[in-house]
């Protein structure tokens, strides 16, 4: 999580602690509608915490707050290793069964992919969270990883625009 060009390139994205925005949220409502589940984050991990760029249908108070401290995050598990991450059941999986998300956001299931910037650095995870437990197929994460694209596809148009750079 700390390592220091991985968290330039974040901050380099200038949507730490920024307002909610059309073109992420439009981003998770498809996520939500393809992929049937009941929450969708576009996901922000620095050395600290999470911060949601986008969040819908997460529950009070954390939709209020758009962010919560990696002790909280399976997102932090995806920037860490620039993978998938695939949890069915979380109750089952010995990876996060006793993780503080599973019992006070009511994550059950998870499918979360990499938002990784044109340089290489994985800045946060694109994800869909589920109640209940479910299998999670092939064909939704290639969706997931598709969107993901969407979203650095915003991003890296929005640096260009204001004159950052994601790439080094």
């Amino acid at each position: 999580m700390k390592h220091p060009d991985r968290l330039a390139a974040l901050h380099r994205t200038a949507l730490l602690d920024t307002l909610p925005e059309e073109a992420f949220d439009r981003v998770t409502r498809l996520v939500i509608r393809t992929l049937h589940a009941p929450v969708a984050l576009v996901s922000l991990v620095d050395e600290e915490r999470q911060f949601f760029k986008s969040a819908i249908g997460l529950p009070h108070p954390w939709s209020e707050r758009r962010e919560t401290p990696l002790t909280h995050s399976f997102c932090k598990h995806v920037v860490a290793s620039g993978q998938p991450l695939l949890v069915e059941d979380s109750g089952r999986d010995p990876r996060v069964r006793d993780h503080p998300a599973v019992r006070e956001l009511g994550v059950a299931a998870y499918l979360g992919v990499p938002l990784v910037s044109s340089d290489g650095f994985v800045v946060g995870a694109l994800c869909a969270i589920d109640t209940e437990p479910r299998r999670w197929m092939p064909e939704q994460l290639a969706v997931l990883e598709d969107l993901a694209a969407v979203v650095m596809t915003e991003i890296e148009l929005r640096s260009r625009r204001t004159g950052r750079r994601t790439a080094s």
